[in-house]
């Protein structure tokens, strides 16, 4: 059965949610959330207070939307590469670098995502926090995939913590995005972290 295509009404909704997304986008991490009103996102596309609630119930449910689509290319980014490719130490380290330097793009780009889910959401009410906390766990089950490959292959130790150290690989390198994005470093500061953290990791990890 033919599925209809999306008729031109339900086209233009989608494009204004997607608008006064991207007019929160930019408001939330230019003001903050807490000094950001509903008045700011409207003001920035010249439309009134009510054509925002027609598609969120109010300011919270605009964040949580952000952060849907925020999470969604983050996960993203870490499922391009798949968890079984790798058959070796020094190919899965290149993994490592790949998925790494694609996480850095994609917050370096738009550095206005990388501040609402490092900065604002987390000091927000705590279902925001906890979605982001959840979006982070599941990268952390997907980045798991990757290490049992290594301990089933033989590349990584039979004993490793799969779990703890998918937790681990995660928390090191969000933490150089959030770094890259919040200081003043060196432009190759990203290239430099892609180089030493899968050392840093691998040689605690690596068959021997």
């Amino acid at each position: 059965m033919r599925t209809k295509p999306p008729s031109p009404i339900a086209n233009r909704a989608e494009a204004r949610r997607e608008q006064i997304l991207e007019a929160a986008l930019d408001v939330f991490s230019e003001k903050g959330y807490h000094e950001a009103g509903i008045a700011d996102i409207a003001g920035k596309l010249n439309i009134g207070h009510g054509t925002c609630y027609r598609y969120f119930k109010n300011k919270l449910d605009i964040l949580h939307a952000l952060v849907d689509r925020i999470l969604l290319g983050l996960l993203e980014v870490v499922r391009k590469e798949s968890p079984e490719k790798s058959n070796s130490i020094e190919e899965y380290r290149n993994q490592i670098k790949n998925i790494g330097l694609e996480l850095f793009q994609l917050f370096s780009k738009d550095p206005r995502q990388a501040k609402i889910v490092f900065f604002e959401a987390m000091a927000l009410d705590e279902t925001v926090k906890r979605k982001v906390q959840l979006g982070i766990d599941k990268s952390a089950r997907l980045t798991e995939l990757y290490l049992k490959n290594g301990v089933q292959k033989g590349f990584l130790r039979k004993e490793l913590d799969t779990r703890i150290a998918s937790q681990a690989v995660n928390a090191m390198m969000f933490e150089g995005i959030r770094i890259n994005l919040s200081s003043k470093v060196d432009s190759k500061f990203a290239k430099r972290w892609l180089e030493e953290m899968p050392t840093l990791m691998l040689e605690g990890m690596g068959k021997r």
